[in-house]
């Protein structure tokens, strides 16, 4: 069979690959049923959409009417190399990474995924989806005003179209309103500064 798409090969690839992950992350939690959801539903569930997407997406890439190479999403054997021992490294050391320290199970887990992201595609989507587990990561000790500060400055200015300015101006507007949304309005239990600055 021939790839007819690349797209959509590669993306049927990576919805597969995030579904199975999520399936094999939710096996460690109680699933509970759908009126009690456990700690493994929404991820279980989620993996399995995912799956399924991934699969539809992926019998399309052989059978669509647009007519280029694969070569066309352009992929980077060596960082997904990399990303898939350092990323088998953690999972089987997880326990000692832990125990050692926090931020070095955050580096490992963290580096495996960006190599992961900067396998696939242009440089603007890798590191847009770095600054986005960034976020993931720096939420806690760095706080939900700074944190979403640096992701919309990580992402915002990828583009060569970006002004700083105007990125700025876009980062501080949207850490002022997650926080007026989420902390004064939703009232969830984020944290809004440092942990360094409120102790």
């Amino acid at each position: 069979m021939q790839i007819k798409n690349g797209k959509d090969f590669w993306a049927g690839l990576m919805y597969i690959g995030f579904g199975a992950a999520f399936f094999l992350i939710a096996r460690n939690y109680n699933m509970g049923t759908a009126l009690r959801m456990g700690p493994a539903y929404f991820p279980t569930v989620l993996g399995a959409l995912l799956v399924v997407i991934g699969l539809m997406v992926l019998g399309r890439s052989f059978f669509s009417k647009i007519e280029h190479s694969w070569r066309l999403f352009e992929f980077r054997p060596v960082n997904f190399v990399a990303a898939v021992v350092i990323g088998a490294f953690a999972y089987w050391q997880i326990k000692w990474l832990t125990e050692t320290s926090e931020w070095l199970e955050f580096a490992v887990v963290g580096a495996s995924i960006v190599l992961f992201f900067a396998s696939f595609g242009k440089r603007s989507l890798w590191q847009i989806l770095t600054a986005t587990l960034a976020f993931g990561y720096l939420l806690r000790p760095f706080g939900l005003v700074l944190s979403s500060f640096l992701l919309t400055i990580g992402s915002g200015l990828v583009s060569p179209e970006s002004k700083t300015k105007e990125v700025v101006i876009l980062a501080v507007a949207l850490a002022l309103f997650g926080w007026l949304t989420f902390v004064v309005g939703l009232d969830q239990p984020f944290p809004v500064w440092p942990e360094f600055i409120t102790g």
